[in-house]
């Protein structure tokens, strides 16, 4: 199957995510700063200024929001269908990094933590 169902909640770094009891850490990013990055990576994509993100073509669907407080992103959501190659682009984009494997995330519905990394893994071989 060349594609995945999706949805989670993307964090800044812990250690060790077995170990989370509290609230998972904010991205480093401002909110400014990844809408920036977003509207530049992916013009034919749309967004909102409240955060709304929306990114598709036949081969996937991704759509998130998001969520700043304090000057800080404090994480995003996102939810689709489509590759991982995908998933890992906007996720790049949006942290201003090709360095995501410790992130923080929350599957969704199962409210499980990983970090990127492990979440990787959940999707099929291309």
């Amino acid at each position: 199957m060349p594609y995945d169902q999706f949805h989670f909640h993307l964090y800044g770094t812990v250690e060790d995510t077995a170990q989370l009891a509290g609230p998972a850490p904010p991205l480093t990013a401002s909110f400014d700063q990844m809408m920036q990055r977003f509207d530049a990576a992916f013009p034919n994509a749309y967004s909102e200024p409240d955060g709304s993100i929306a990114w598709a073509s036949k081969q996937h669907q991704i759509v998130g929001t998001i969520y700043d407080f304090a000057g800080q992103v404090q994480y995003v959501e996102l939810r689709g269908r489509g590759e991982l190659e995908k998933v890992r682009a906007l996720v790049e984009t949006l942290c201003g990094t090709t360095q995501i494997e410790a992130l923080t995330v929350m599957v969704l519905p199962e409210r499980q933590w990983k970090n990127f990394q492990d979440f990787e893994k959940t999707f099929p071989e291309a």
